[in-house]
């Protein structure tokens, strides 16, 4: 039996598809939940069970912090009778980390894990831009290297609407809305900049439209597009910010209406956008060489005009979502894609929707253990403002019942906090 890795900020749903699979598996994570399923062992970095607040992650998280639980998980003999100790086969990353984390000590490690092994030109997003900029439609971006040039930059372009954004992370977290129309004003640049360094973000044109996104499997060989899902923002759910919230899979009629409130499907063909989502996502696989399962984010604009937002080379928010609408197990998918085994795909056979509960308030956390709850916190302890809460997660023939059963569980969530 070989042994199996797992590490990142959030390995549950991984280890679920894991323990299914003929693997020993083995974890390394940030988060560990009350509905974590133990693997053979594990190590995390927050420990609920004896902490008061869980904090910020953003103040907590490194990929060191993983390295050293990965040093401890190699110098101790596991507790079989025997005190074998085990060396690891195999190793597969989830959001949080990358195969360039791997240096040093652990640089060795690199050729056994399955997954992308050069993402610099994806996960930094101006490199990303100026890769795609003559080759496929994407916002346009700058990255400027002070407040002055960002400043001529927006007076250049003064009829667009422009973002501050990380120019590494995901999840649509740090970004700064710098002119919005809708509320008559235009912020103060240079104070957004006193809190920020600039030199780590870009630029970025502004578009109003539909978030959508696709979820790809690839081999060195070749590439599957094996579904695409309506992505959700905070921003669609009339919040302030662009944090990622949720999907609804798959992207159809249906789902493409939510949150489109001043939108309909009229002018747009959605078997088009998907047959043209699927053949950009494909392209763009080859064109950064990515192998195993990796998404492409997308915002469709007002006019019908498909844009490239960013891609995620490695497991996406849609990864338990996927498993369920096509019935496969994805990490199995994904290990035998990166050593050159593509599987077959099935149709949709339901509709499976995601909605991520952020805390607007620090909240003592009850009993959650509900159904369709999941990630659950430890009873008793606090979640901080703007942390990310619990994941709802409801799938269903009838998109309307998946979601009516997403709005009880809410319902159900916040009268277990304080």
């Amino acid at each position: 039996m070989e042994n199996l890795l797992l590490m990142g900020i959030d390995t549950r749903p991984m280890v679920n598809s894991a323990l299914k699979l003929d693997y020993r598996t083995f974890s390394i994570s940030y988060f560990k939940t009350v509905d974590f399923k133990m693997p053979y062992s594990e190590k995390h970095v927050l420990n609920q069970e004896s902490i008061i607040s869980c904090g910020r992650f953003e103040d907590n998280y490194s990929p060191s912090k993983l390295f050293e639980l990965f040093e401890d998980l190699l110098h101790e003999n596991d507790n079989d009778e025997n005190h074998k100790k085990y060396d690891i086969d195999k190793i597969v990353l989830t959001t949080g980390l990358n195969v360039n984390d791997f240096s040093g000590k652990f640089k060795k490690y690199r050729k056994i894990v399955r997954g992308n092994k050069n993402t610099e030109n994806v996960e930094n997003k101006f490199k990303f831009y100026n890769k795609l900029k003559n080759k496929f439609n994407v916002p346009l971006t700058f990255q400027p290297v002070d407040v002055g040039e960002l400043n001529e930059i927006l007076q250049q372009h003064i009829n667009n609407q422009f973002i501050l954004k990380p120019i590494q992370g995901s999840g649509g977290l740090g970004i700064f809305l710098l002119n919005n129309e809708s509320c008559g004003e235009l912020k103060q640049v240079d104070e957004i900049c006193q809190n920020i360094s600039l030199e780590n973000y870009i630029l970025q044109e502004y578009i109003e439209g539909t978030n959508v996104s696709s979820s790809v499997l690839s081999s060195h060989d070749d590439r599957k597009n094996i579904i695409n899902s309506r992505l959700i923002t905070e921003h669609d759910l009339c919040n302030d910010s662009y944090e990622y919230s949720g999907n609804i899979l798959p992207l159809n009629e249906n789902s493409f209406k939510m949150f489109n409130d001043n939108r309909t499907i009229n002018g747009i063909n959605i078997d088009e956008l998907n047959d043209e989502m699927k053949n950009i996502s494909e392209d763009l696989m080859k064109e950064f060489g990515l192998v195993g399962s990796n998404g492409v984010d997308y915002i469709l604009d007002n006019d019908g005009e498909l844009k490239i937002i960013e891609i995620n080379p490695r497991f996406q928010g849609t990864y338990e979502l996927v498993e369920n609408v096509l019935g496969i197990n994805l990490l199995d998918a994904h290990i035998k894609a990166c050593e050159g085994e593509m599987i077959d795909i099935p149709n949709p056979n339901q509709y499976s929707v995601k909605k991520i509960i952020y805390a607007r308030k620090q909240v003592d956390i009850g009993n959650l253990n509900i159904p369709n709850v999941y990630d659950i916190p430890y009873q008793g302890v606090k979640i901080e403002k703007d942390q990310p809460m619990v994941t709802l997660i409801s799938s269903n023939k009838d998109l309307e019942t998946a979601l009516n059963d997403i709005k009880i569980a809410e319902e159900e969530v916040y009268r277990n906090i304080d």
